[in-house]
């Protein structure tokens, strides 16, 4: 692609509007949204185990008090692989918020720019720009995503829809790359955000019968279902052990409480009074939302592009979804509830205010008017949701040092072994400080630890009795001990949960091991053989596009 002053005018957009829309967050050093806990500890051991040599860190050690946590082996890693670029090869706990912001700056700015990519082809260069620059700006991605929850994955979901939309564009026209991009889109998606990843492939899967019908061709259909099966496979690393593993963690706590689907409509009414201001903002803004669509929607002018009717009705039916009365329909469509919060459709109705407000051209002026005042009212509102909520203030040192003493996970990435109350955060702390990396209740035994990896574990173990050794390491499934590097012990769980194993009386090795079940293996070889088969088919493509695209030489 050729740099042209296009590209230089939408960079220089998308980076100016990226630095306004997120000078607040930068500011104040981020916020103290919903999840901000959960990703500024995760992030910061990831990053951690991951400048150490580990490619993909799953159980991150020093979690949980240093007991450990299987968070990776069911959380999509790729926001973090992108704040553990920023954290650098010294990643330190009191600047752990700053790779988070990075990564939170990185996606709003790509989420731009690949919907500037999607909605070019059948937008003019201004259209198309100040339509990627709104789906920057709007309500539920940037005040509810970024600043009042904290949902750093959530808001990388709002960076390949665009991109996996844009790929089902291209397989319509034929054009090349299509089929390599939509599997690299959905792929994102999967290692990005699981919930967000079960509605973009519902909008693909539905827009592809649409367009199948209405071209009365079944190419867009196939290419779209082989596209997304392949992604799927490349992110089988991620979904075989996220799916096949829930047995080993509390994921229970995922499906109850404040997660169940029917206590989050947007008419459901906050249980604490802390949440009054953050759920009446969120209809507010959905509502704006809405009404941003379908005034641009009323207002296009004739002819009218095919797919505007498309994208209005989608809006307006992802809004429904949002409502009690298609309750039925999401307690018939059982995958629909792994979504958990109906709001979470705010993501495809961004989607669509944008498409509509790309395609339909404005002819009715009083229109124009009335959408100009709903968007004026939309950013101030979200102002001033930004500026005075007490979610989107930065969090207090005390609070964050209290969290980085614990270091306890979510609940639900409690492994099953683990009683509740040795979850407690206050306790996490204590026993991390005053209890030792191995303990035993015989006398006499003695102990080196010569190595205290994650996942690995190993030292010489002198006794003159029978010794049951105890590890500070939570048990999980796929523990396993060896003794003198040939002869496996048995690894059985404490009433505390943690790991266990008796030891023969003499002088030994012993080396503890968190293996790879089969879960995990299989993931990691039907992904390497999907990212083959796509780095092939990529190689040959871009040769035969390479080839295609030599022309003889001019005689003039």
């Amino acid at each position: 692609m050729r740099i042209t002053r296009e590209w230089w005018w939408v960079v220089f957009w998308l980076t100016g509007t990226c630095a306004l829309l997120l000078l607040p967050f930068w500011l104040r050093g981020g916020s103290q949204g919903h999840d901000l806990f959960h990703h500024l500890l995760s992030g910061h051991f990831f990053a951690v185990q991951l400048w150490q040599g580990e490619l993909y860190p799953r159980w991150l050690m020093e979690m949980n008090g240093a007991f450990g946590s299987p968070v990776f082996f069911f959380y999509p890693p790729l926001p973090y692989y992108v704040s553990a670029l920023f954290a650098g090869p010294t990643p330190l706990a009191h600047e752990a918020m700053t790779p988070l912001l990075w990564s939170s700056s990185v996606a709003l700015w790509l989420s731009g720019l690949f919907a500037y990519l999607w909605l070019r082809p059948f937008a003019s260069m201004p259209r198309a720009l100040a339509a990627s620059l709104l789906y920057m700006a709007l309500p539920y991605h940037l005040a509810i995503d970024i600043y009042a929850r904290f949902a750093l994955a959530e808001s990388w979901a709002f960076v390949w829809a665009p991109l996996a939309l844009l790929a089902q564009d291209r397989l319509c026209r034929r054009a090349p790359f299509a089929l390599l991009l939509l599997a690299l889109a959905v792929a994102m998606q999967a290692l990005s955000h699981l919930p967000s990843l079960l509605l973009i492939l519902g909008l693909l899967t539905v827009r592809s019968l649409l367009l199948a019908w209405r071209g009365k061709m079944r190419a867009p259909l196939v290419g779209t279902l082989l596209g997304q099966l392949w992604g799927l496979a490349m992110a089988s690393l991620l979904l075989l052990p996220a799916l096949l593993d829930q047995g080993g963690i509390s994921m229970e706590q995922m499906r109850t409480g404040m997660f169940e689907f029917q206590r989050n409509f947007l008419d459901r009414l906050p249980e604490s009074q802390e949440d009054w201001r953050f759920r009446g903002h969120l209809a507010w803004q959905t509502c704006l939302t809405l009404a941003l669509l379908l005034v641009a929607w009323a207002a296009a002018r004739e002819p009218r592009h095919p797919e505007l009717l498309i994208w209005g009705v989608f809006g307006t039916l992802c809004f429904l979804m949002m409502l009690p009365l298609s309750e039925p329909l999401w307690r018939l469509l059982v995958p629909l509830q792994l979504v958990q919060f109906p709001w979470r459709f705010n993501l495809l109705l961004a989607i669509a205010t944008v498409a509509v407000v790309a395609l339909g051209a404005p002819a009715y002026r009083p229109l124009q008017w009335l959408w100009w005042a709903l968007l004026a009212l939309t950013l101030l509102s979200q102002g001033i949701y930004v500026r005075e909520s007490p979610l989107t203030q930065a969090p207090s040192k005390s609070l964050l040092d209290a969290e980085f003493d614990s270091k306890r996970s979510a609940r639900e990435y409690r492994p099953q072994q683990v009683p509740r109350g040795m979850f407690a955060p206050t306790l996490l702390a204590w026993r991390e400080e005053f209890q030792p990396p191995i303990t035993t209740e015989q006398k006499g035994v003695s102990w080196q630890i010569l190595s205290w990896r994650p996942r690995h574990i190993e030292l010489t173990v002198d006794a003159p009795v029978p010794a049951k050794l105890i590890l500070h390491q939570f048990d999980y499934p796929g523990w396993q001990a060896m003794l003198n590097q040939r002869l496996p012990l048995s690894v059985s769980s404490t009433h505390n949960g943690l790991v266990q194993v008796w030891v023969p009386a003499g002088q030994h090795q012993l080396t503890f091991t968190l293996s790879a079940r089969w879960p995990e293996r299989l993931g990691y070889g039907i992904s390497l053989l999907a990212w083959l088969l796509w780095l092939l088919v990529l190689t040959k493509e871009v040769r035969a596009n390479s080839v295609g695209n030599r022309a003889p030489p001019s005689p003039f």
